[in-house]
């Protein structure tokens, strides 16, 4: 709730000719991925990646939802189930410098994590952007409520931090390739620091549908009890943008 306080607070503050005009259309966007890869025989294996993107922009004011769930079988058994799911606002403050709030959800059974929330507040900047290639620096303070599986996982609330850093090129016309990096200490556990590092390559087929392909690594200083500290996620898949 603090951070939802100050969100709204930034919001007042803004300057004039920052605020949204009556009458300002709303720019949406939209994405989906999808993947799915199932074998028979001498092996059983069923694999789902799901995604989608939803951006809303009017004047100054950016919102946008993502979600995206990875959810394995073997032999009948369930062996991978990846939930992610985020709400986020922007606002410009200048061309090149805003404020974000963000709510986020993960869960990950095999990793020990029944559930992970996490409020966050911070500032953007736009250190480069060019026709093809365009790079930004994120910063802010999180609060996060982290809820581990019975028996095997931690439960623990916690003040932490957030940096990011987002790369961008443009390929042609439609072909892109991004790297995100982000950081999330822990500033009650110096050990528990978390980096999410995402590589993703997305070529079009036609105007509306693409191949993308993403490799994510998922790092976590202080794993639940039992757990590895990485996991490296792999996927490939159809986009749809509309």
């Amino acid at each position: 709730m603090p951070l939802l306080a100050l969100l709204s607070l930034s919001l007042i503050l803004l300057p004039s000719d920052t605020t949204v005009v009556r009458g300002t259309p709303t720019v949406f966007k939209f994405g989906a991925d999808i993947g799915y890869v199932s074998t028979s025989g001498n092996s059983s294996v069923q694999t789902l990646n799901l995604g989608d993107r939803i951006t809303a922009k009017t004047g100054a004011v950016t919102f946008s939802q993502q979600f995206n769930v990875i959810h394995g079988r073997s032999k009948g058994q369930v062996v991978t189930s990846l939930w992610r799911a985020a709400l986020r606002t922007d606002i410009a403050v200048q061309p090149t410098f805003g404020v974000y709030g963000s709510v986020t959800y993960e869960r990950n059974v095999f990793s020990g994590l029944r559930s992970r929330f996490g409020n966050t507040l911070g500032v953007t900047a736009q250190v480069v952007k060019t026709p093809h290639d365009k790079f930004s620096v994120e910063g802010g303070m999180s609060l996060t409520a982290q809820r581990g599986i019975a028996g095997k996982g931690r439960d623990i609330d916690f003040l932490g931090g957030r940096a990011a850093t987002n790369y961008s090129h443009q390929l042609s016309n439609k072909a892109s390739f991004s790297q995100s990096v982000e950081f999330l200490p822990n500033f009650r556990e110096q050990e528990d620091l978390r980096i999410n590092a995402e590589s993703v390559l997305v070529a079009p087929f036609t105007k509306q549908i693409s191949v993308r392909i993403s490799y994510l690594i998922r790092y976590d200083g202080l794993p639940e009890p039992g757990f590895q500290s990485t996991d490296r996620l792999f996927t490939s898949g159809i986009q749809v943008s509309l």
